[in-house]
């Protein structure tokens, strides 16, 4: 028997905020480099993979790591540079650039067009909502420039909490704020091995949200749309 949902905390990258890739493909066409957004999108998946070959095995370990950002970044520039046919030389230069456009939170201000109905839905059947992001102290004022401030009652930030996901610590600084049993809550993010991993870690039921499709046998509760996700919570098991 399943316990009732009451909370659904999601991630922000990638799950409630996207890159505008527009600027990211302007960058590498001003430095001579032509890029489409499925570059980015099988960068995307690549990193992702990646992450999880190196992360999960730690995980199982109990071997959490403190931050888990370059498990993923590193492999995504790489293949990324391999796919553009940018040489070992202009590499660096390349990717400082191109990090720099994501480290700045403006560039993640894409919402999909159907977020903040699946929102409004959750939100009207009663629902806690927040969200729960590796960032840099940022997030929430990005979240709230884009709308989400009347959908999530909290957003907790790694970069103020102090911890990262996967560690389970972050999840349970988010359950003690929303007073609620770990049974009783939902994580939704889009990474296997932090978010759902680390939402495991903790008690917390995990849905995984593939919307580039790196995860098609992913053991878990998956989705490639929010649309998807009012669906899933109101059928209580996940």
């Amino acid at each position: 028997m399943c316990s009732k949902v009451r909370a659904v905390f999601l991630d922000a990258g990638y799950t409630l905020l996207f890159p505008r890739v527009e600027v990211l493909i302007r960058d590498l066409t001003d430095l001579g480099f032509a890029a489409s957004a499925e570059d980015f999108e099988e960068a995307e998946r690549a990193g992702k993979r990646k992450l999880d070959e190196l992360l999960w095995p730690r995980i199982r370990n109990g071997q959490i790591p403190r931050t888990s950002s370059r498990f993923y970044w590193q492999p995504y520039f790489e293949f990324l540079m391999d796919r553009l046919g940018v040489s070992v030389e202009a590499r660096p230069a390349l990717i400082e650039k191109l990090g720099g456009t994501f480290r700045d939170i403006r560039t993640w201000s894409r919402v999909l067009p159907e977020t903040l109905p699946v929102l409004e839905r959750l939100r009207a059947a009663g629902y806690f909502l927040a969200a729960i992001s590796n960032s840099n102290g940022t997030v929430e004022s990005e979240l709230r420039r884009a709308g989400f401030s009347e959908y999530l009652r909290f957003v907790i930030d790694s970069a103020i909490v102090g911890v990262e996901k996967p560690d389970p610590e972050i999840f349970r600084i988010a359950l003690r704020q929303a007073n609620v049993a770990p049974e009783e809550a939902l994580y939704v993010g889009d990474i296997y091995a932090v978010d759902v991993g680390g939402a495991q870690l903790a008690g917390l039921r995990g849905v995984l949200f593939d919307h580039v499709g790196a995860y098609p046998d992913a053991a878990c509760a998956r989705i490639t749309s929010l649309s998807e996700l009012s669906t899933l919570v109101e059928q209580r098991c996940v």
